[in-house]
């Protein structure tokens, strides 16, 4: 049950991945004593001792892309994450949309096949980005950006030549050049943004490559006082697979409204949240605009 489209590369699922809760301990702020290199493995331990916990929240996701203009209300799950269309192109959804909207829903919920393949493709997504998280502190050198400033630094990051990758998806998150913004009394990353340095080949070019300059940029934003979610996620990538396939990915979308989902909650559970979010909007359509004042 794809939502904006699955990432174009695994250049935009590590960096997705950007840390969001502190387990290591808070320490003083930046010191001579701690390395850029040490304060990004510290962030990377804490994201992925966060990723054990269940954390679901729902969200209004906007996507932009050459292809689409959408606007979906989506919900998180154990079962994977669920979404309803809201807007298409920058208008609300007909009745007839609507009517389909509802009929693909309710397919979804009762396909057990299709479940299980967004679980699995959920759950494929997550140990990529763990994975590659591991990589994170090894494949970079890292140096700050200045002295830090309100409680935040900022680190630059670039391919450690010594480094050398066990895989193609390693490669490429290799080729990456950047830097992020790290809070230092919680040690989250808060934002990151990198570019791909050099062309990255597989194969000596044969089964494909990714283009020098394709970039990605996320940011996140705190939505409990221990959970943290990316808001905006942006990238742009080209290449080609197998020679002859392009790969572009020119894709920009936006999550806000954050709420927490509570622990347990079923698909069809998620189905009526999604159709409340979606009946609230056509009720804020009818009510009529207050009259000018004079």
């Amino acid at each position: 049950m794809p939502g904006c489209g699955r990432f174009a590369s695994i250049v935009l699922l590590a960096a997705a991945a950007i840390p969001v809760l502190a387990q290591v301990p808070a320490t003083a702020p930046q010191s001579d004593a701690q390395s850029a290199r040490d304060l990004v493995r510290d962030v990377i331990y804490n994201e992925l001792h966060d990723r054990e916990r269940d954390s679901h929240w729902e969200y209004r996701s906007a996507c932009l892309s050459p292809a689409q203009d959408v606007v979906r209300e989506q919900v998180e799950t154990t079962s994977g994450p669920v979404f309803r269309l809201i807007e298409q192109d920058g208008k609300p959804l007909s009745a007839t949309q609507q009517g389909r909207e509802n009929e693909r829903l309710d397919d979804y919920i009762h396909d057990p096949g299709q479940i299980a393949l967004v679980e699995r493709t959920h759950d494929n997504d997550e140990a990529q980005v763990a994975a590659i998280m591991q990589l994170v502190p090894d494949a970079f050198l890292f140096d700050y950006e200045g002295p830090p400033a309100a409680g935040v630094a900022r680190i630059a990051f670039r391919p450690d030549p010594a480094f050398v990758p066990p895989n193609y998806q390693a490669r490429i998150v290799h080729a990456l050049t950047g830097s992020m913004i790290v809070d230092l009394r919680l040690k989250r990353a808060i934002d990151m943004t990198g570019s791909v340095a050099e062309r990255v080949d597989f194969g000596y070019g044969l089964l494909g490559h990714v283009e020098k300059g394709s970039s990605f940029h996320i940011h996140r934003q705190q939505v409990s006082a221990t959970h943290w979610k990316a808001d905006v996620i942006e990238t742009h990538v080209k290449g080609k697979v197998l020679i002859v396939k392009s790969l572009s990915k020119d894709q920009r979308e936006i999550r806000s409204d954050f709420r927490s989902v509570p622990s347990g909650t079923t698909l069809a559970e998620a189905k009526e949240m999604l159709d409340q979010a979606a009946d609230q909007g056509v009720q804020a359509r009818l009510v009529p605009a207050a009259p000018a004042e004079k």
